[in-house]
């Protein structure tokens, strides 16, 4: 039905020009509720039909009607999204899309349902699609215009309870990010406020939270506080409140995480991957979590069984690499521990005689790290460990420490 009704506005196109020039806001929103083809109600031909439209509306109403975008943008944000969201509120924000000084308690009346509250969420569906489709179109100047009709609902979709609809705020939430500019988040203030959002979304680990929902929504979140914590304080250099974030991430996220959802292999996976983000991120400031990452990292290696998930391992190296890379001045008194655990990842995939492109990845990687520890402990602060002595008591280490030994 969705299709045909798309074809019919294709011929229209074709037999009424004019239909560009001035379309109805309701055509557009037709069109945009078409334009993600993860919807249950987007079949493929529905979203490439909506999307040439779209592309052909807009062109053509840009070359005949001046600011056209800027004005539809506008129409849709007032007229067709708004209106879904007005009884969504959100204390930490004030009517102009900045933060709030006080917060107050948003009243709920005893009769006011969930599908009364949130029409976005049951009735108005397509209404998610909207929004997104127009967050894709403003810049970096239309959004200061419509700053105001944005901040809401994009606050209302992130704190919402449904799992699925966090990730895609955290989409649209990436979005924005992309065009706002530094100096508009500080002034309204809402950097603190989308930092406050995101943050408990780190605790949402199995049992509580589904394994399917909690990896989806672990791998939206990281990203998006990071791109964040980049809005909120631009530049190279890692400036002290931007530490104290990425200090929670790592304290609040990795570690409580592994602390409570370790034993779910693939959930240990993205959160290793997450922690070379961090520490990458971090730089010689990530030293202070040195004493905790690394024999983490190290029980990751050196699991009897970690060739039955070789990704986890070869995230494990990952991160173990960036350590290397960014805190070398001071991994000399934990050489032993990240030695220990290398030398049992690779005693352990020549046991098992574990043959796969994956695993091959993982000993590449290995020996790689070995490479970086050799150059990491050159200095007189700590002396080295006598790799050939171990060399010497067990001969299958010979691929492993003679590939080191060739780079010392």
């Amino acid at each position: 039905m969705a299709v045909a009704g798309l074809r019919l506005l294709s011929h229209l196109q074709r037999l009424v020009p004019t239909l560009d020039e001035n379309p109805a806001p309701d055509i557009v929103t037709s069109l945009a509720s078409f334009t993600d083809p993860r919807d249950p109600w987007t079949r493929p031909e529905a979203f490439e039909t909506a999307s040439a439209l779209l592309v052909n509306l807009l062109r053509r109403g840009q070359t005949t009607t001046p600011k056209f975008l800027s004005k539809m943008l506008a129409i849709l944000l007032q007229d067709m999204v708004r209106p879904s969201f007005t009884k969504t509120k959100n204390s930490a924000i004030t009517e102009q899309g900045r933060k709030a000084n006080y917060r107050l308690p948003t009243a709920v009346g005893f009769g006011d349902s969930e599908v009364e509250m949130k029409p976005w969420k049951f009735r108005d569906v397509h209404i998610l699609t909207v929004f997104r489709w127009t967050l894709g179109k403003l810049d970096e100047t239309t959004i200061q215009e419509h700053w105001p009709l944005v901040i809401p609902p994009l606050l209302a979709i992130l704190d919402d309870e449904a799992i699925d609809n966090k990730i895609k705020g955290c989409e649209m939430l990436v979005a924005l990010l992309n065009i706002t500019p530094s100096w508009l988040l500080q002034k309204t203030g809402l950097g603190e406020v989308f930092q406050d959002t995101l943050m408990p979304y780190l605790s949402y680990l199995p049992s509580l939270t589904s394994e399917e929902q909690s990896i989806c929504l672990l791998e939206a979140v990281y990203p998006t506080l990071l791109l964040l914590l980049r809005a909120r304080y631009p530049g190279s250099e890692c400036s002290a409140e931007k530490t104290a974030v990425l200090d929670q991430m790592v304290r609040i996220g990795i570690l409580n995480g592994f602390s409570h959802a370790g034993e779910y292999v693939k959930i240990a996976t993205v959160l290793m991957n997450r922690l070379s983000d961090l520490v990458n991120e971090m730089g010689i400031m990530s030293v202070k979590h040195l004493k905790d990452l690394l024999p983490l990292i190290s029980n990751v290696l050196s699991a009897p069984f970690g060739t039955a998930h070789p990704p986890l391992m070869l995230a494990a190296t990952v991160v173990l690499q960036a350590i290397l890379l960014n805190d070398w001045p001071r991994v000399g008194r934990y050489q032993a521990e990240i030695l220990k655990g290398l030398v049992l990842c690779w005693c352990t995939m020549n046991e098992d005689a574990c043959e796969s492109y994956e695993v091959d990845n993982v000993k590449i990687a290995v020996q790689q790290d070995i490479r970086l520890l050799r150059e990491s402990v050159r200095t007189k602060i700590v002396e080295p460990l006598d790799m050939d002595e171990l060399l010497h008591d067990d001969h299958q280490l010979s691929d492993l420490l003679k590939t080191g030994t060739q780079c010392a």
